[in-house]
């Protein structure tokens, strides 16, 4: 039976932390884990509440569901936030169930499991998808990601998933969410004709709508899991004045007056001739008043100086130049223009005149700062992602990297780390060709992503796992020529599974132990017990009845009773041990011959009772070096299985001597009943069970043979039987000299 010892020597060899208390929460029991990982020792904790470890995250009714139902008796399995002796926080996916004797609740055990670095990474992943969900949100061009209905790739069926705010304004809708593309977009159909192939490729076109009255430009492109994204531009205002430039001079003069555009001309001095409608408004002025003012007296001094110097520069050779002025109303407006101006020159290539066109460009210069601000936020989450990322060629060739994926690899500047190929980092060599297959797959464009793990070398030669997610992130002229790879180092989950797969076989053989313990207990140790008992209540309630010969007859069978029963334990508790690993070598120098004697002696009342002899023979002056106490378990085993196996009247060989320069061979022979070819190949391995019963019906455990092959080997030696049926078996065990 399993001791009580043994039992937490178990419990504090599992990665696990367990915790035991009484049914008020009190702790009774906390294992090396819970110590590691909280940091109290057993005095300090045995004997508090677990409230001791409470973080003041979760609620009372969370506590309160928990108690509710492990008083009930069942068990409760959740997540709990609790903090350690030094106040860090640590997540534990927690299993708590009853603990009763006899139908009594008597307190409860906890089995945990840290789970922290996994919440942090989720967090991280919540704060990265914020700073996505912002910039999808706030973008100045319209985003709508459509799903396919019933599973049909045609823009018919497109419906759509979701759609930021820019875009339900250019189509005016409250909300896009659910419609379909031809719901508020039925032209589109008509221009997809022309490129039929457009669903499953990146695409831009430009056109008129005319069901909306707007020219947009439309990036589409489409997203794994079937899905399609377009980016839509409203360019309308733009068209529009690239249209009115193609048009007639008289046509052209109206929209110069009309068009959204800023128009002056003024001479040398800066005397305005010209200023159309938008420009007047833009300055909150009128045409009339405009015409004949100084242009120069209109801007602050710092502004005018820029702009002096700007046409300063205006010659024959270089008559235009681009500017950009930015400046801050009476309101307190930012604005930026983009000015072009024009020197007019006479037939004497004198500057007589400037015409300038401005175009504001306020909301494009805000919303590049914007992106440029959204960048540096994306840099930065780039740089110090948890997971390595890379952009990669068609070749595996890193064209650019963070430093995460540089120093996971064992590179300290990443300028050594650019330029090398992916397939010198992976461990396996022999799946190369296989990688490059994969290369081609996502490269061709026929997937949208590929996901795997492999396991990685660093330049400095150290391994790690890694889980790598590649997907295409560049297309030229429809080909995929860019892919970005993302690796997150899961060694240590791989660590843990191939951990968790070990302690699964230790379970598992602890069960098995578990069961043949009790499948002996029940069976083979309860039989001799009830002879010994039947027999001694016999001799006590009528020993004064029985005759000399028969009370010797009953004495003599209960000495074999118990010389059975005694074998049956002690190989049971051996072989517990070794389940356990608790069985350890104890090496020491000694004389076989005195304790083959001593062997021969304890099992003589067993020899008699058969009429066996046992011969041995020992070479003079033999010494060894192995454990004692393991020696006398083999040479017991050999010599009980040779009598257990003999006729009545035979007899068994004994023999030590030299076997070569190193070690010397124990040989145990028999002319019993011999051993079947069948279980001879099993005979060793305990899960087989391949005991059987004695010429006298001696029954065993089967754990004899398999205790004394790993005894031998222990002490580096090894095992070998001969064997015939009905003319006997020979052990031979050869074990190191002293």
């Amino acid at each position: 039976m399993i001791e009580i010892e043994e039992l937490i020597f178990a419990l504090n060899e599992l990665e696990s932390i367990v915790v035991i208390t009484d049914t008020n929460g009190m702790v009774r029991y906390v294992n090396n884990a819970f110590i590691e990982k909280y940091g109290y020792t057993r005095s300090e904790i045995i004997g508090q509440s677990t409230k001791l470890l409470n973080a003041s995250y979760h609620k009372p009714a969370f506590y309160k569901d928990m108690w509710d139902t492990l008083n009930t008796g069942e068990t409760w399995e959740g997540i709990f936030l609790n903090k350690s002796k030094n106040g860090r926080l640590i997540w534990e996916r927690a299993k708590i169930s009853p603990i009763k004797r006899d139908g009594k609740l008597e307190g409860f055990i906890a089995i945990k499991e840290d789970i922290t670095y996994k919440k942090q990474l989720e967090e991280e992943f919540r704060k990265e998808k914020f700073l996505l969900d912002e910039l999808f949100e706030n973008t100045p061009f319209g985003i709508v990601i459509f799903e396919p209905k019933n599973n049909k790739k045609s823009f018919e069926e497109l419906l759509v998933l979701k759609a930021n705010p820019k875009a339900n304004e250019i189509f005016q809708q409250k909300s896009l969410t659910g419609f379909s593309l031809n719901n508020f977009l039925p032209d589109f159909k008509f221009i997809k004709d022309r490129n039929v192939n457009r669903l499953s490729h990146r695409s831009s076109i430009e056109e008129y709508f005319k069901s909306i009255n707007k020219y947009l430009k439309i990036i589409s492109f489409p997203l794994d899991k079937d899905g399609y994204c377009m980016f839509i531009h409203d360019i309308t205002d733009y068209k529009n004045i690239i249209k009115a430039k193609a048009k007639s001079e008289l046509r052209y003069a109206k929209l110069v007056e009309d068009a959204p555009a800023l128009i002056r001309r003024f001479d040398i001095n800066g005397i305005l001739s010209y200023v159309n409608s938008y420009y007047a408004t833009y300055l909150n002025s009128d045409t009339k008043s405009l015409l004949g003012a100084n242009l120069y007296s209109l801007l602050e001094d710092e502004e005018r100086r820029v702009f002096k110097k700007n046409i300063d520069l205006l010659s024959t050779i270089n008559p235009i130049i681009e500017y950009e002025q930015h400046f801050i109303d009476n309101d307190g407006k930012e604005h930026w223009i983009k000015w072009i101006d024009r020197a007019l020159f006479d037939l004497q290539s004198n500057i007589v005149e400037y015409q300038s066109i401005g175009m504001d460009f306020t909301n494009l210069k805000q919303t590049e700062l914007l992106l440029e601000e959204q960048k540096n936020r994306l840099d930065a989450i780039f740089e110090n992602s948890l997971m390595g990322i890379c952009v990669i060629s068609n070749q595996g060739n890193l064209i650019t990297s963070n430093q995460r994926l540089a120093t996971m690899l064992g590179f300290t500047h990443m300028k050594d780390f650019i330029g090398k190929n992916y397939l010198d980092f992976v461990a396996n060599k022999s799946i190369h060709d296989d990688i490059k297959e994969n290369f081609k797959t996502v490269f061709s464009g026929s997937v949208s992503s590929f996901n795997t793990q492999r396991q990685y070398r660093s330049i400095d030669n150290k391994l790690f796992w890694g889980d790598i997610y590649i997907t295409p992130i560049s297309f030229e002229n429809g080909r995929v020529t860019e892919a970005v790879g993302m690796v997150v180092d899961i060694s240590m989950r791989k660590k843990a599974e191939e951990e968790l797969k070990e302690n699964e076989e230790k379970l598992r053989q602890l069960n098995l132990t578990k069961d043949k313990l009790f499948s002996v207990i029940a069976h083979d140790i309860r039989n001799p017990f009830n002879a010994i008992l039947g027999f001694a209540n016999i001799l006590e309630s009528s020993i004064e009845d029985l005759s000399t010969i028969e009370i010797k007859e009953f004495a003599h069978k209960i000495v074999n009773a118990s010389e059975q029963t005694f074998k049956l334990l002690e190989d049971l508790l051996t072989w517990a041990k070794s389940q356990l690993g608790q069985l350890k070598v104890y090496k020491e120098t000694f004389y076989p011959s005195a304790v083959v004697d001593e062997c021969i002696l304890s099992l003589e009342a067993l020899s008699k009772s058969k009429d066996i002899n046992i011969n041995a023979t020992i070479t003079k002056g033999l010494i060894l070096n192995s454990d004692l106490t393991m020696f006398k378990f083999i040479m017991r085993n050999l010599l009980h299985n040779a009598i257990k196996y003999s006729h009545n009247g035979s007899k068994v060989l004994c023999v030590i001597e030299e076997f070569d320069e190193q070690n010397i061979e124990l040989r145990v022979k028999d002319y019993g009943v011999g051993i079947k070819a069948k279980k001879l190949k099993n005979l060793f391995d305990i899960n087989e069970l391949v005991s059987s019963r004695g010429t006298a019906e001696e029954k065993g455990t089967g754990l004899g043979l398999s205790m004394v092959k790993e005894m031998t080997e222990l002490n580096g030696g090894y095992i070998t039987v001969k064997s015939q049926v009905t003319k006997g078996s020979e052990f031979s065990v050869i074990l190191p000299k002293g």
